[in-house]
């Protein structure tokens, strides 16, 4: 514990003029996006700043930690959201989840097709980089298993910022979504009591650490949300995250996604961009419409479906529904089946996969 600390505060001494420079665009960013008044200003307006000035050749920084330790604000928020009838809701929601499941079998076919015939990737990298499990995780086993782990993470990357970026605008635009302003449930520092933000703090740390050695995916977001969730299940919670603090945290992560553009230059990887943009849009495109059968068959919201089914993360996607209303217990249990089913998917479609490959070569 000790070690990792100190690695943290040498890693930030060596890079803190980069780590400035990045929060600081991504600030900008996110102040000009709320004077606008756009959709989730705080994480969009710094990812759009920062994934410019990247583009751009400007040298950007924001260690991964300090994204993950911003989940855990996030986890804590989405978790004080959580209500006592969760119990209830899930055995409802199993056909919507069974769906999800559909959804990926059904949409991962076409676009490993399109990236091997059209973008001329292998198939082991054309497999990860379709899957819709994550940025990390496709990226880690699919470099692992022998795929171009750069043309992975490009693509998956294009597809998180997408996705972030295509949603919240459909729901201005199409559903009459207007932005409010607001990051959290109107919380503040001068309004939270001490105790209660101790025991909101204590018991977003205790999730974390029983989460972690679980290997539960995202421990920071995931570990907070299920502790303060369960304690808000019991209906003794009465803590609010306070909005300043989840306006710092969605601007750090929206900068760390914009950095993943950093050392890539625009005219070396235009086309395996142009076809991750390409493949992503079909995902959100298909996402959408799977949403929209979906609703015949279950009593869910439309836009808590579309949330559901999209191909982003957990936590960008658990905030615009956040901002939209929508059960947050519903989004993120659709997101981790859907998790869950590509991660289980890759032992059982590998080794297929690679004796087709060899076949092909």
């Amino acid at each position: 514990m000790v070690l990792d600390l100190k690695s943290k505060y040498l890693e930030i001494k060596e890079n803190w003029q980069k780590l400035a420079l990045t929060l600081a665009i991504g600030f900008v960013g996110s102040l000009i996006f709320v004077y606008l008044k756009l959709p989730l200003p705080w994480i969009i307006g710094a990812l759009f700043t920062t994934t410019c000035a990247a583009m751009m050749g400007q040298k950007l920084w924001v260690p991964d930690w300090m994204r993950s330790t911003s989940h855990l604000v996030l986890g804590t928020l989405f978790g004080t959201s959580v209500s006592p009838e969760f119990l209830d809701n899930f055995v409802n929601w199993f056909p919507s989840m069974i769906a999800v499941t559909a959804y990926v079998v059904i949409v991962i076919p076409p676009i490993i097709f399109y990236l091997v015939k059209v973008s001329r990737l292998d198939l082991i990298t054309a497999y990860f980089s379709a899957a819709p499990g994550g940025l990390l995780p496709m990226t880690i086993l699919g470099g692992a298993m022998g795929g171009d782990e750069k043309a992975i993470s490009l693509i998956q990357s294009s597809r998180i910022i997408l996705t972030v970026l295509i949603i919240p605008f459909s729901f201005a635009i199409f559903a009459g979504y207007e932005p409010t302003g607001s990051v959290g449930t109107g919380g503040s520092f001068q309004t939270l009591n001490l105790s209660d933000g101790l025991l909101l703090l204590a018991t977003s740390t205790i999730g974390y650490l029983i989460a972690r050695p679980l290997k539960v995916p995202t421990p920071y977001l995931m570990g907070p949300m299920i502790a303060v969730a369960a304690f808000s299940m019991t209906g003794l919670n009465s803590a609010e995250v306070p909005d300043s603090l989840v306006a710092i945290a969605q601007c750090i992560i929206g900068a760390n996604i914009g950095s993943m553009f950093n050392n890539i230059k625009p005219k070396t990887v235009a086309k395996t961009l142009f076809h991750g943009s390409v493949t992503s849009v079909f995902m959100i495109a298909f996402a959408a419409l799977a949403a929209y059968f979906t609703q015949y068959f279950t009593d869910q919201s439309l836009y808590g479906l579309v949330l559901a089914f999209a191909p982003g993360g957990f936590a960008e996607m658990a905030l615009v529904g956040f901002a939209l209303g929508i059960d947050i217990a519903f989004l993120v249990t659709h997101q981790l089946t859907r998790y869950f089913f590509v991660i289980l998917m890759v032992p059982l479609c590998f080794p297929l996969l690679k004796k087709i490959n060899k076949s092909h070569r």
